[in-house]
């Protein structure tokens, strides 16, 4: 589904399927079942890749963000769901993390706490920016700033 050359060595995947959430390394992306899968999201710090579906049923739509075209873009840092106090009591193993709505899922690191994503907006007829898409471009460590404004 996803040739693994588009991207670089730091790619990672988010997959929703019909029974669970898979977030890993994009070596792993072969361990994905395709046939229960919703959506797949690849990216890296250059671009991403998505295959979405509204059902079973349905086939994949795929959009590539090198192709989005915008009129402008934002990027921000948005907090993981981490249960810090449960991550003992789960016995999550390393560089997993415990989900406040329950769920267990992998971050690339123990210091991982946020993801950056960038929002796509266009233009609308009354000269307002909507937005329309996003991708998500990658982790942000504990203390790590996204620029020097935050």
């Amino acid at each position: 589904m996803v040739n693994k050359d588009l991207f670089d060595d730091t790619a990672w995947f988010i997959a929703v399927s019909v029974s669970k959430f898979i977030s890993a390394p994009i070596s792993e992306i072969d361990s994905v079942d395709e046939l229960k899968l919703l959506e797949l999201r690849v990216f890296d710090e250059n671009h991403e890749i998505k295959y979405i579906r509204g059902s079973l049923s349905c086939e994949f739509q795929k959009r590539d963000s090198l192709n989005i075209q915008f009129d402008k873009s934002h990027k921000e840092a948005q907090y993981l769901d981490i249960d810090t106090g449960n991550k003992n009591e789960f016995k999550c193993s390393l560089n997993n993390t415990w989900a406040t709505g329950g769920g267990e899922y992998r971050l690339p690191d123990d210091n991982t706490d946020r993801i950056i994503i960038e929002h796509y907006y266009k233009i609308d007829d009354k000269r307002f920016y909507k937005p329309f898409d996003f991708r998500i471009v990658r982790f942000l460590k504990k203390g790590e700033k996204l620029d020097e404004l935050c």
